[in-house]
């Protein structure tokens, strides 16, 4: 009787201290405002539409800039005044022309890099080009592919090795066995690399639908480490020279993937996703706070959920840099962002009129750290 007595006390001792532990470990939800410590305000003028969310830091001398393109234009602002410094438009024809249509386009501290009918274009910042390569267009196990930063993807230039995904338009099963889909591309003698990875199996399920097709990714330049978001896992690919892993970078509420439909037009296919589905989005890497950013929508703002007085959710998954979870915050609309040297700015919209915009400077230290 004895023996049971201590026994129960020793059980109950454990599961308390099983229980406490968990307890320091659980994840902090936090409100987005409870973040912002600081707003930036980046001017804009009547021929922009908007100035997205893809910035580059750079300093040169003792000044500061954030730079940024957009299709035939380059855009550069005094930081952290804001102020529109310089506005530069690229030829779509002619001896600097860099084409009509841009699926990709991004800045470095130096160039602008463009891409337009399989071709890599090399331009300086005052509109000249500077060099042109020649892509891979149709790999032997695909048809063709699709370079494309217009979905949400990154395009960058890493070392010199200018890193360009290739997404899918829809899944077809045969593209489970694929893996090049991040070319790495060197200018210097063209030769042609890739950060490999496959899509996993369970995206059988996720077949010809746009929604599910559209990885994102990431990257932490210190580490080298290539960071892949699926829209439909709970979990981030993490590719590292030599190996890759899966850390779960979820969120506590329910996610629910729905699948679209498609519909014969004539001769043509059309691909109608679900536009009620949730979806993970993009992820980031932010190196002034060492921590992982990752978007989760779940629940749409959709038409379908508007009428049925179903409030949209998002939020943002936040993981240290051991990629251990320490909190998810909330958010009141889709967002993304880009880093400084004084922290991550989150693109808040339009707060005062359609002359400037808006980027909230995150604090990620008022979230606990795991203990």
């Amino acid at each position: 009787m004895r023996f049971l007595t201590l026994l129960s006390l020793l059980t109950l001792s454990f599961f308390g201290i099983s229980c406490s532990n968990n307890a320091t470990k659980e994840v902090q939800l936090i409100d987005l405002k409870e973040l912002i410590v600081d707003t930036l305000y980046l001017e804009k003028d009547t021929l922009t539409k908007e100035l997205g969310t893809n910035f580059n830091y750079i300093k040169r001398g003792g000044e500061e800039f954030l730079i940024t393109s957009r299709q035939h234009r380059f855009i550069e602002y005094s930081y952290p005044e804001g102020k529109l410094m310089r506005d530069q438009f690229y030829e779509k024809e002619g001896p600097d022309g860099i084409g009509s249509f841009l699926p990709v386009s991004f800045t470095d501290d130096s160039s602008v890099w463009f891409v337009s009918f399989q071709k890599l274009i090399q331009a300086d910042q005052k509109g000249k080009v500077l060099a042109r390569y020649n892509l891979p267009a149709e790999p032997t196990d695909r048809f063709a592919v699709n370079y494309n930063t217009l979905a949400g993807t990154k395009a960058m230039n890493v070392d010199g090795r200018i890193m360009i995904p290739d997404v899918p338009f829809v899944l077809k099963e045969s593209l489970l066995n694929y893996e090049n889909w991040l070319l790495k591309f060197n200018p210097k003698d063209s030769s042609i690399n890739y950060v490999k990875f496959k899509y996993p199996s369970k995206y059988l399920e996720f077949l010809d639908d746009p929604t599910f097709a559209t990885y994102q990714n990431g990257y932490n330049k210190a580490e080298d480490l290539h960071l892949i978001s699926f829209p439909a896992d709970d979990s981030l690919l993490v590719i590292s020279p030599n190996s890759q892993k899966w850390v779960f970078a979820g969120v506590n509420d329910q996610m629910e993937f729905l699948v679209g439909r498609t519909a014969q037009q004539g001769e043509y296919t059309a691909f109608l996703p679900n536009e009620n589905t949730s979806k993970y989005s993009w992820v980031d890497y932010d190196p002034t706070a060492q921590v992982y950013l990752r978007e989760a929508i779940i629940r749409a703002d959709s038409k379908a959920n508007r009428e049925e007085g179903i409030r949209p959710l998002s939020k943002l998954v936040i993981l240290d840099r051991d990629f251990e979870k320490i909190g998810e915050v909330t958010l009141p609309d889709l967002t993304r962002g880009f880093s400084t040297p004084d922290g991550y700015y989150l693109y808040l919209g339009y707060p005062h009129s359609e002359d400037e915009v808006a980027f909230g400077k995150l604090d990620f230290s008022k979230i606990n750290p795991r203990k």
